[in-house]
């Protein structure tokens, strides 16, 4: 179990964490891909490509930001570091590097298998 002082850092990077993401989601949703001028087919391959990437990168960005949000949940309802899966600790090293991780790394193995 993770020490108090423990979670108020990692809920403190979470919260900087989602303020970045909230700023990069803002800027993403009003940056046009085109300015609408007329774009012959090349001009057209590149827009679509990089609208294709942006909407990529939007949609990995809000993720991020939900998977954030739980963790934060999570915290708050004193259930942070539980696996949803398994009701077992999630190890305080997979927790370090991926502290908005919901699942220990065996349970996340397993549905990401699954989902595939």
């Amino acid at each position: 179990m993770l020490a108090q002082s423990q979670l108020d850092k990692i809920k403190s990077e979470l919260l900087i964490r989602k303020k970045e993401l909230e700023i990069e989601l803002d800027r993403l949703s009003k940056e046009p891909v085109s300015d609408n001028q007329s774009q012959d087919d090349g001009d057209q391959a590149v827009s679509s490509t990089l609208e294709t990437l942006r909407n990529s990168i939007q949609n990995a960005e809000y993720v991020e930001f939900v998977m954030i949000e739980a963790a934060l949940r999570s915290i708050e309802d004193g259930r942070y570091g539980i696996c949803q899966d398994c009701e077992q600790e999630i190890s305080e090293k997979r927790l370090k590097y991926y502290p908005n991780a919901q699942r220990c790394l065996t349970c996340q193995e397993a549905a990401e298998i699954t989902a595939f």
